[in-house]
């Protein structure tokens, strides 16, 4: 399969898995999804999740490509699929509207192609890290080429971050960089779904994102949309973006010297 037959049946697991958290979302049934905790009591999972993979890979394992899926696992390879089912559980279980479902493909390392739905925005980013990704609207119709903001200083500038699992207990929080970036900034958000986050910046309406402590599949798609769409993406300390190392500095590329010196002095050492 060449690479747009493989964004196509990206797109198709996308709208796969779509349906089922659409279908269960609290204002769709007028009730809270269930959830169990897994790492921590702040690390949810839920039926739709565990439901919303395995239509996801049931679709792409017609490309007979590797998958590792958030919540079944599976082993890495020089080419593989990264699937989150429902990245932003806690915002979904609360009946949040920001969250989506996020698929990436990863060759030798490097995000080639990614798509990330959020069926209860009724948006779809999809696209090639060679170029040609896309925003489509789905409730008006509507679909636009990705491309990155034009800020050229960072006094201008929306961002949007995260913070980790642990946050309750780690000093490594995230939390001073967030202030540093805040006070320099128009402000930084932070709304709970790394993918979204990413294709935010990709679409021009965050400047910068940054976050550590994630895994590749929330990061690896947003990843390939913001390269199609012209942006600049590294690890917090200005090396490349590994996926497996979950962590990432992302900018339209003009603001990412000045996102990296507001962050460094509140980063550890580099693993």
């Amino acid at each position: 399969m060449n690479e747009q037959a493989l964004l196509d049946l990206a797109r198709d697991a996308a709208w796969a898995g779509g349906a089922i958290v659409e279908k269960h979302a609290r204002h769709v049934t007028g009730k809270r999804v269930a959830f169990d905790e897994k790492g921590s009591s702040i690390d949810l999972v839920t039926a739709v999740d565990r439901d919303s993979e395995h239509a996801i890979v049931a679709v792409l394992r017609r490309s007979g490509i590797a998958i590792v899926a958030e919540e079944s696992g599976g082993k890495a390879a020089d080419a593989v699929w990264y699937v989150d089912p429902l990245d932003g559980t806690t915002n979904y279980a609360h009946g949040h509207p920001f969250c989506a479902i996020s698929i990436a493909l990863v060759v030798d390392g490097h995000p080639r192609l990614g798509v990330v739905h959020a069926p209860m925005l009724g948006v779809l980013f999809s696209g090639l890290s060679s170029g040609g990704a896309t925003r489509r609207d789905l409730f008006r119709g509507l679909e636009h080429p990705l491309r990155v903001s034009s800020v050229g200083a960072l006094g201008a500038a929306l961002g949007a971050t995260g913070f980790p699992y642990d946050r309750r207990t780690s000093e490594d929080n995230n939390f001073a960089a967030f202030a540093a970036v805040t006070k320099q900034s128009h402000g930084v958000l932070r709304c709970g779904s790394a993918a979204l986050d990413l294709s935010l910046v990709a679409d021009g309406t965050y400047d910068v994102y940054w976050e550590r402590k994630l895994n590749p599949w929330d990061l690896a798609a947003g990843a390939a949309l913001i390269l199609s769409a012209g942006g600049t993406i590294s690890d917090p300390w200005g090396g490349p973006f590994v996926p497996e190392r979950g962590a990432i500095a992302a900018s339209n590329g003009a603001l990412h010297p000045a996102l990296l010196e507001a962050i460094a002095p509140h980063q550890p050492e580099r693993g």
